[in-house]
């Protein structure tokens, strides 16, 4: 079977996300992270391609790139591969290293940019693996505190220089919530989802006439309104709105 091809954002920006195979660990130790950052420096002073942002997990790792589309396919191809070379080499073994090709989404809006840039900074947090995301050494919210571009290109801080009145408001903006998904490795998603869906129950018992949030979840007709919701503003299915209510009642009541 073919492979769809790539879609082309209209602006260039593209957040892009790869994957260990079998989502299994490709970054275990911290010299293997700074390995992948000095592969991307490299590289990036060899393609006409600009970093707005990035973040390496333990698993996977994101990044807000701009370029021309077949640019960043070459680009993206010789950094994983002479990771995988590397890899393969230092843990004594063959075969693939990262999971299919590497997942380009379009950023097409300002807001769309902001929301997703958020999102990759905010991983650590939500993985528990800091408490502040500026303290989390694998991503780019650091240069951002610091001005000063390491791996972000100079355009990137211009950019929030332009949308922020300084680090503070910057920082405030990272704790927001927000209802976008991206795209992350399954389990991240359906975390994504759940705390999307966890924010528009807490809009709806709002709106109602309810002491205990849970109702929103038990309440009949409430709910009917609830599950519209989430298939409308979510865009997924009814039977995938009912299994993610269930599992956030349960976790309500196992809380």
């Amino acid at each position: 079977m073919p492979r769809k091809g790539r879609r082309e954002s209209g602006t260039m920006f593209y957040h892009v996300i790869v994957k260990g195979i079998n989502n299994e660990k490709i970054y275990h130790q911290q010299r293997e992270k700074v390995y992948f950052k000095k592969k991307i420096l490299k590289y990036l002073k060899k393609y006409d391609v600009e970093l707005y942002a990035y973040c390496i997990m333990s698993n996977h790792a994101h990044l807000i790139i701009k370029a021309e589309l077949p640019v960043l396919s070459a680009f993206m191809a010789v950094v994983l591969a002479e990771y995988a070379v590397y890899y393969n080499f230092k843990h004594r073994r063959n075969g693939h290293v990262f999971q299919n090709r590497f997942v380009s989404e379009c950023i097409e809006t300002e807001a769309y940019y902001w929301n997703c840039l958020r999102y990759i900074h905010m991983n650590p947090v939500k993985a528990n693996m800091v408490k502040e995301p500026v303290r989390y050494r694998y991503s780019s919210l650091v240069e951002y505190k610091m001005d000063t571009p390491g791996m972000i290109h100079a355009n990137a801080l211009i950019r929030y220089k332009d949308n922020f009145n300084d680090y503070k408001q910057f920082e405030t903006f990272h704790k927001e919530r927000h209802l976008e998904i991206f795209a992350d490795v399954r389990e991240e998603v359906m975390s994504q989802k759940k705390e999307a869906a966890t924010l528009i129950a807490e809009q709806v018992f709002e709106e109602y006439p309810l002491q205990l949030f849970i109702q929103v979840f038990e309440e009949k007709e409430v709910k009917k309104v609830y599950i519209s919701r989430l298939v409308k503003i979510l865009k997924i299915s009814k039977k995938e709105a009912e299994k993610i209510c269930n599992a956030i009642l349960n976790d309500i009541q196992n809380s």
